[in-house]
């Protein structure tokens, strides 16, 4: 058996080295099935791709891709998938705070009959803050969606050849990668993993990403928050009704400041969140129809096939 190993990067040259020793040095343990590594370059500008380069050179069982610009984790994942040739297919963080101890863990209960394995964290390892945040996202998601992802989230995930090839065929430039996977169905299963600290650098999960992220698993797998604005348009009516009538009472029939204001601000607030949704979900269908490609490769290292003897890393 062959297990692919997709691992999307962004800017992380000063830690690959450190990676690449970690990982074979995991992997060339293992027995039970060979490997490839598959290094998908975002878009990198600190020489990552230079280094990908040496390492395609150096050892054949790793595969660089460098896209034509930084499309985004999920859509460097799903470039990585595509050219993936293992029977099974999984990710790891570039930082390694997915730890490549997991991968024969996962094998083995796709192994036991799991077609679709998520790996679940134990505990995060963030701060307060990022624990909140990220308790928070999680809640709202499985409040909003039918998305059932356990609440300090999901990292990696391996999938057989069968849902893999599923995948690949599916399309949506505004839909988060295990949204995509969860939809699959098949024989799914999650394990628990302790993830470690990142080692070096800084996290390129910013804000923003995160942000985008959660768009994403929400408003591409759920009309939840659309039909939402109902509900909220009958509290803000309720709400402007009691606004006016408290006015009525303590300040008598006729027309106020507060009877005006009750009325217009609740009135004007729901049409703007409405307004803001209706028009999220416009724009994302918009983006699906506009046949924008998810991501574009610039670059593979199996395009230059070295024709001198290559060495194996760590092999023996």
């Amino acid at each position: 058996m062959k297990v692919s190993i997709v691992i999307a990067l962004l800017n992380e040259a000063e830690g690959l080295e450190r990676m690449r020793e970690q990982l074979v040095s995991s992997l060339c343990s293992q027995r039970d099935f060979e490997w490839e590594v598959i290094l998908v370059d975002d878009g990198s500008t600190d020489g990552s791709w230079e280094t990908i380069r040496k390492f395609g050179a150096e050892d054949r069982r790793f595969r660089g891709v460098r896209l034509s610009r930084n499309f985004g984790n999920h859509a460097a994942l799903l470039a990585g998938l595509g050219v993936a040739t293992g029977d099974v297919a999984m990710n790891l963080a570039a930082d390694l705070q997915t730890p490549p101890e997991l991968v024969s863990r996962m094998v083995g209960e796709y192994q036991r009959g799991a077609d679709i394995v998520f790996g679940a964290r134990e505990k995060r390892v963030d701060g307060f803050f990022g624990r909140l945040a990220g308790w928070l996202t999680y809640r709202i998601i499985r409040l909003l969606s039918d998305q059932r992802i356990p609440p300090k989230g999901i990292d990696v995930f391996l999938l057989g050849r069968a849902p893999l090839n599923e995948l690949t065929k599916l399309s949506g430039r505004n839909s988060s990668i295990l949204s995509r996977i969860m939809t699959l169905g098949f024989v799914q299963r999650t394990l628990e993993y302790e993830p470690a600290r990142r080692a070096w650098g800084r996290s390129k999960w910013t804000l923003g990403r995160k942000l985008k992220l959660f768009g994403d698993t929400l408003l591409a797998s759920s009309a939840r928050p659309l039909r939402l604005c109902f509900p909220a348009a009958a509290a803000c009516a309720a709400g402007g009704l009691a606004g006016i009538t408290l006015s009525t009472y303590f300040l008598g029939s006729s027309v106020t400041v507060p009877h005006l204001l009750s009325a217009v601000l609740l009135v004007c607030a729901m049409q703007l969140a409405s307004i803001a949704l209706l028009g999220e979900y416009v724009f994302r269908g918009l983006q699906e129809g506009a046949s924008v490609p998810e991501y574009i490769v610039r670059e593979d290292t199996s395009w230059a096939v070295a024709k001198t003897p290559v060495k194996l890393v760590g092999a023996g």
